[in-house]
C-alpha cells in the first residue's frame, strides 16, 4: 500500500491549517518576488504547450552552474529526475547509503532493480568514508545515489572521496548520482560541489533544484547536470514529454537572475539560526549532530516522541523513524524564521 513518506504536508491535514510546518526544509526567506511576477506574467502564455526543452531555462542554468546548456536536463522537480535515472542508466543493481532520501530507494524499486545499501555509523557521526568506495569495487552496482550534504543529516561528503568514486566507477562502469540539493544552503558550497568532475567523468550525474532554495515546492523545478548527452537524451525516453510547466520554467528564468545575492543572504541567515538552534537543543539534553545543511539533525535522549509532543503544541517536524538506519529517536528539523525557531525551542524547553 502506497504510504507517503515525505515531511510537508501537515497543512493538508484535518484541522491543520495554522501548524508551524518544520517538517521540509524550505528557504525561510521566501520565493523571490520577481519569482511571483514572473509565474504572474506567464499565466496567459498557458494555453500553450511548455518548451518540452525548456531551451530558455536551460541557457540561464548554465549561466548560474557555469555549464553548457547541452549538459543539462530539467524536470518536475529532482525527484523526476532521481525517479527517470535508473530507466535511463538501465540499472539493474544500485547502491544508496542509510540513511538517505528515500526517493533513490523508491526509484530503485520501481524498477524492479537489486539494492545495497551502504550504512553510515552514529559512532561516526553518520559521516561517509572510504568503506563506500571498497562495497562499490566489490558490489559493483550500475548506479549509486549520494546525497552532499546528505538527508537527514546535513553531513557533506569529502571531495576526494566522490573522487575516488569515479575514479573505480571507470573499472565498474557504475553512474554516480550526487544529489546537491542541499548545497546551496552552504557556506562554502564551491569547494563541495562534483561540477568540477563533469568534463572528465560522463557517467557523474548532478542532481538539483529550485524547491528548497528558492522556495518552490509547490512549482516543481528540478534538473541534473551530466556531460553524458546520450544519458539525458535517455532522460527525455524514460518519461513523459513536457515536465516542466510554463509557469516553472518562468519561475527558474526569473529565480536567476539575482541569485548570487538572495543565496548570500540565505547563508548567513541560515547558518546563523542553524547554529542558536542546535546549541539550545544540545543545551536542552538533545544529542545534535552538526549539519550543514538547513535543518537540525538530533536524537531525542528522553522517554517521549517528540514529532508527537510539538504536534500538541502546533508544530510539526519530521520524524526520522523510517529512514533506513535509524529509529523514531531521530529528527530532523528545519530551520525556520525566528519567530517559528523561538517557538519552537520554547515548546521543546517545556518538554523536558
Amino acid at each position: 500500500m502506497y504510504n507517503y513518506a515525505h515531511g510537508g504536508n501537515a497543512v493538508y491535514e484535518n484541522n491543520r491549517e495554522n501548524t508551524i510546518d518544520l517538517s521540509a526544509n524550505i528557504n525561510p526567506l521566501g520565493m523571490p518576488q520577481k519569482v511571483k511576477d514572473a509565474m504572474t506574467r506567464e499565466i496567459p502564455n498557458c494555453t500553450h504547450y511548455p518548451d518540452n526543452t525548456s531551451g530558455k531555462l536551460r541557457e540561464k542554468i548554465s549561466e548560474y552552474e557555469n555549464v553548457i546548456p547541452e549538459m543539462i536536463f530539467c524536470g518536475n522537480g529532482a525527484s523526476d529526475i532521481i525517479f527517470r535515472l535508473p530507466r535511463a542508466a538501465q540499472a539493474k543493481k544500485i547502491m544508496i547509503t542509510a540513511p538517505a532520501f528515500s526517493d533513490y530507494e523508491r526509484a530503485a524499486l520501481s524498477i524492479g532493480a537489486e539494492i545495497h545499501r551502504h550504512t553510515l555509523k552514529p559512532a561516526a557521526q553518520f559521516e561517509l568514508d572510504s568503506g563506500i568506495a571498497q562495497s562499490a569495487r566489490n558490489e559493483k552496482p550500475d548506479l549509486i545515489y549520494l546525497c552532499n550534504p546528505n538527508n537527514p543529516t546535513g553531513k557533506l561528503m569529502k571531495t576526494g572521496l566522490i573522487k575516488e568514486l569515479l575514479e573505480n566507477s571507470r573499472e565498474t562502469n557504475t553512474n554516480i548520482a550526487v544529489d546537491e540539493c542541499f548545497l546551496d544552503f552552504t557556506e562554502k558550497a564551491d569547494e563541495h560541489t562534483s561540477k568540477k568532475y563533469l568534463k572528465n567523468y560522463p557517467n557523474l550525474i548532478i542532481i538539483k533544484a529550485f524547491t528548497k532554495l528558492f522556495a518552490l515546492p509547490g512549482i516543481r523545478l528540478g534538473y541534473a547536470i551530466t556531460s553524458n548527452e546520450t544519458l539525458i537524451d535517455h532522460m527525455h525516453s524514460h518519461g513523459p514529454d513536457w515536465p516542466v510547466s510554463n509557469l516553472a520554467q518562468a519561475a527558474g528564468i526569473a529565480a536567476l537572475e539575482d541569485a548570487e545575492n538572495y543565496v548570500k543572504q540565505t547563508i548567513r541567515y541560515i547558518s546563523t539560526e542553524r547554529t542558536k538552534i542546535e546549541k539550545e537543543l544540545a543545551r536542552l539534553g538533545y544529542t545534535v549532530y552538526k549539519s550543514e545543511a538547513n535543518y537540525v539533525f538530533l536524537q531525542n535522549p528522553y522517554p517521549f516522541d517528540l514529532r508527537e509532543e510539538l504536534d500538541k503544541k502546533g508544530i510539526r517536524i519530521r520524524s526520522c523513524g523510517n529512514y533506513n538506519g535509524l529509529d523514531g529517536t531521530y529528527y530532523r528539523i528545519a530551520v525556520s524564521t525566528k519567530e517559528n525557531n523561538a517557538k519552537l525551542l520554547t515548546a521543546i524547553g517545556t518538554l523536558k
